[in-house]
């Protein structure tokens, strides 16, 4: 196998087109606190096919021009949602499986569980994690096994990790049907 030539232009644009019917679950930010971090979770939703992100209780500048930069633009055709938690709760029924992304005494390995039915995951505050009231509010958590000293990653590449982990999953569970 060669590597052959980058795609760019209008081939790649083309490619692109063809995979937008594939729907990625809506990411929930609990307390996200940094626009850097926020653009980066744009460009990941993007490039995975989310719709949608929903903001719990953030204090986020939405019109900081560090989250377009990061995003590339992104936040021009993913929806931001601004929600308090009194609001989520209100319209917690959109999500059939709302899970985690959290290291807590019952997650799952991301890699050794069926992730393909989730349809919204949810996020922590960059340091705190996740409120225990939003927690509670989930159907499970999954966490990303860790193999190094840190005990945790930045929470724009573990999205990344996760995302792509649940897409190579509800392919194959496309395959077996």
């Amino acid at each position: 196998m060669t590597a052959n030539k980058q795609l760019k232009g209008t081939d790649l644009y083309t490619r692109q087109l063809k995979q937008q019917e594939l729907n990625a679950p809506v990411i929930v930010c609990d307390g996200l606190q940094t626009p850097d971090n926020l653009g980066s979770i744009l460009r990941v939703a993007d490039a995975i096919g989310s719709k949608g992100i929903i903001l719990l209780d953030s204090q986020i500048d939405l019109k900081n021009k560090k989250i377009s930069k990061i995003a590339r633009s992104s936040d021009q055709h993913i929806s931001l949602e601004p929600l308090t938690l009194e609001e989520f709760i209100n319209i917690r029924g959109r999500f059939k499986n709302l899970y985690a992304l959290e290291i807590t005494s019952q997650s799952s390995n991301a890699f050794e569980s069926d992730i393909s039915k989730c349809d919204a995951i949810l996020l922590g505050h960059e340091s705190r994690g996740i409120r225990e009231e939003t927690l509670a509010l989930c159907d499970g958590a999954f966490h990303l096994p860790m193999y190094g000293i840190n005990g945790s990653m930045n929470i724009s590449h573990a999205l990344a990790v996760f995302l792509y982990e649940w897409r190579r999953q509800e392919k194959l569970a496309l395959l077996n049907k």
